[in-house]
């Protein structure tokens, strides 16, 4: 009995034990801390990306001592920081790991007599703390610009951030040193610089460069911004300059064998860091920022795999043009994930390869951009996956920008150019165009436009002989035949392999004046591995159809649920009616594309997409 009862006790200690484990490794553990230099918000980041259910407890106040302090768990930081400082009333940050048995850090803020705690506000994007402040000084805080062209970057940024990092030793000497107006340096590591405004030179601080494999990556702190590489001779090499950058002394001209080639990070003046790399072929590499927005890495484009580059792959939600001003125009990009983005500029194009991009609308791109200087944008998968977007350069004069999100997930590229852009005219033809009148409908039917993606030359996606034009033509005609046998009354933008412009079913769409308006496709990805039902909707008048639509899906075929998702789709975007349109499931995988082609796939969806649209109009 004594042997059972010792044998109970040892099996119950070590499911504790292996349950505390477990609990213990679920953290959030934040790398670095990083400074709006506006006074805008300060960011806790993770280079972690699981989604972690992290949570900030209510800021409590400490009156008597003007102090506001709050919690996040289950959290852990590297190591405890502290940063002397004086924005928005803000005098000193304290963050701290108060215990690792919960796992909780601590972040205590001093502020001023006129400071209000309240103002403090704690988001969560993705897995990054922001700790926002009221009023922010400056109007698009959200994006870091990662590369430049426009204009000479400023070589004095004025902030009132001084920094005392306890992981890095040297950092607080060196700020001092590098931006004294004379030369002397002072050696005592416990000098910290006195509160007052500072033209400080730098914006990011390079404390380490790592190999993964053949790949170097370059780690800070702080925000980087890219700029047009330099190509030399005799050796053969590439130079990459980084503005309002100090590097590490330690790091300073040492060289790093990457394969056959050589790497080097040297102090090129008081604010340029300059990183240089010896090979043959040096328009092979490719700078890349990396998810987090706080690494940079060269990535060989001939000989190395772009697979290290990420950790999870990303789908585009959204394409936007956003309004010109003068000879400004730019463009936004939005996806579901963070992006790791390489850039290649050269006299006579713009190359932005995603690398973990896995899904894209090639169809919403190019309507979207339509009548914008963009719209000689290319977008094509990459060969190994992602996809590359190439921006032909007309004119040597014209510059561009690029912007990353906050949060790594939305790319906005900026275009200055000296010559106005005009719009390019449409062929002029002798017919005569005779207005068409908007259809009435009288007597209590609904009307439906059923639209099958893609037709005649445009094919759609495509794979091993399969046109994805064929299955949503099939599927559109069994819908239609389903419908009128209801009593709905059906039309269609087309009924046979024949080409239909977007624009074209839009005005069709319009003079048939529906109900609602369906759209049909299939989808694809440059990987085989995904799957499944997408339903997307844009205006908010066609929310309601796109959920029972897709409910409809769901319970009808056996398959992937990817979602609903508000996406601009030019059909859907353009059009009055309520109006949806279905991703009835990828040509790209092959399970998916065997089941796609059967009687009882398409049955299945037909079916799904009637009773949904029943289902619509009884409620």
């Amino acid at each position: 009995m004594k042997k059972i009862f010792i044998t109970f006790v040892f099996i119950i200690t070590f499911i504790l034990c292996f349950c505390t484990t477990n609990a213990k490794a679920q953290f959030l553990e934040f790398s670095s801390v990083t400074f709006d230099n506006s006074g805008a918000f300060i960011t806790l980041n993770s280079t972690d990306n699981l989604e972690y259910n992290i949570k900030a407890s209510e800021i409590n106040v400490d009156y008597e001592n003007n102090k506001a302090y709050f919690e996040l768990a289950p959290a852990r930081i590297s190591a405890d920081k502290s940063y002397v400082t004086e924005f928005d009333n803000i005098t000193g940050i304290n963050i701290i790991q108060k215990s690792t048995n919960p796992d909780i850090v601590g972040i205590t803020l001093d502020y001023k007599n006129n400071f209000k705690p309240e103002y403090i506000n704690v988001k969560k994007i993705n897995n990054t703390i922001f700790i926002k402040f009221k009023n922010p000084a400056m109007s698009n805080y959200y994006f870091q610009e990662i590369y430049k062209e426009s204009d000479t970057i400023s070589v004095f940024e004025k902030i009132n951030i001084q920094q005392k990092l306890q992981t890095q030793r040297n950092i607080v000497n060196e700020i001092n040193s590098a931006f004294s107006d004379s030369t002397n340096s002072n050696e005592n590591e416990n000098f910290v610089l006195s509160p007052q405004n500072l033209n400080l030179k730098s914006k990011f601080y390079i404390n380490s460069i790592t190999l993964k494999g053949d790949m170097p990556i370059i780690d800070g702190i702080g925000s980087f911004t890219l700029t047009k590489p330099i190509y030399l001779i005799s050796p053969n090499r590439v130079a990459f300059d980084i503005k309002n950058t100090i590097v590490n002394p330690l790091l300073r001209n040492k060289e790093i064998s990457i394969g056959n080639d050589k790497i080097k990070i040297g102090q090129f003046d008081v604010n340029t860091a300059r990183i240089v790399i010896t090979t043959e072929k040096p328009e092979n590499y490719i700078p890349v920022v990396l998810g987090d927005s706080q690494r940079i890495s060269f990535f060989n484009s001939y000989s190395t795999s772009p697979l290290n580059l990420y950790t999870t792959l990303s789908d585009m939600t959204s394409v936007t043009r956003e309004k010109a001003e003068a000879n400004n125009y730019s463009v936004k990009f939005a996806f579901n994930k963070p992006l790791s983005i390489g850039i290649k500029r050269n006299s006579g194009k713009l190359e932005i390869s995603l690398f973990n991009l896995n899904h894209y609308f090639v169809g919403a791109i190019n309507s979207e951009l339509r009548g914008t200087p963009f719209e000689s944008l290319k977008i094509s998968d990459l060969k190994n996956g992602g996809a590359k977007i190439q921006i032909p350069v007309a004119n040597n004069s014209d510059k561009y920008d690029i912007f990353l999100g906050a949060d790594g997930k939305t790319l906005r590229i900026k275009l200055k150019s000296e010559v106005q852009y005009i719009p390019k005219e449409e062929p002029i033809t002798e017919e005569i165009v005779v207005p068409q009148v908007v259809q009435k409908h009288t007597g209590g039917k609904k009307y439906i436009v059923i639209d099958a993606g893609h037709g005649g030359s445009d094919c759609g996606a495509l794979r091993n002989g399969i046109n994805e034009k064929d299955i949503t033509l099939d599927i559109a005609k069994r819908v239609q035949a389903q419908l009128e046998k209801k009593g709905y009354v059906v039309a269609m933008t087309r009924t046979d392999d024949t080409y239909v412009s977007l624009q074209d079913r839009v005005d069709y769409s319009e003079i048939f004046n529906p109900d609602i308006f369906v759209s049909i496709h299939v989808n694809s990805s440059n990987s085989e591995s995904p799957s499944g039902i997408e339903t997307h909707y844009y205006k908010d008048n066609s929310l309601k159809l796109a959920k029972y639509v897709h409910a409809s899906l769901l319970n009808n075929i056996n398959a992937k649920d990817r979602g609903l998702f508000k996406s601009k789709f030019y059909v859907i975007n353009h059009t009055t009616a309520p109006a949806i349109l279905i991703e009835t499931g990828f040509i790209s995988n092959p399970n998916e594309r065997a089941q796609l082609i059967t009687e009882s796939r398409k049955n299945a969806t037909t079916k799904a997409i009637v009773e949904g649209i029943d289902e619509y109009f009884k409620k």
